[in-house]
């Protein structure tokens, strides 16, 4: 299964979770080469949202292949709504 960013998934014992995006984590990485040792990848969620994101203290993250064991099929794209511009530099 490939996790998707912006996308509600069912979660066996939390529901719907919104996936926030996947990100890796390196034991070392060297910027000049873009390349490193990869440690982990893990999902970063939410159970708890509004159309304009995740309530901040609800953020939550799993290693991938154990998060890929409680969730199901995607249930739909989140689509949230962006903020007006209000004028400010």
């Amino acid at each position: 299964m490939i996790l998707t960013e912006n996308t509600i998934y069912r979660h066996d014992e939390l529901g719907e979770v919104l996936v926030l995006g996947v990100h890796h984590v390196f034991e070392t990485y060297d910027p000049d080469s873009a390349d490193g040792r990869l440690r982990s990848r893990v999902v970063r969620y939410t159970a708890e949202w509004d159309d304009y994101g995740p309530m901040p203290s609800s953020v939550r993250t799993t290693p991938v292949d154990e998060f890929r064991t409680v969730v199901g099929d995607a249930v739909r794209t989140w689509e949230g709504v962006e903020w007006p511009p209000n004028g400010d530099s």
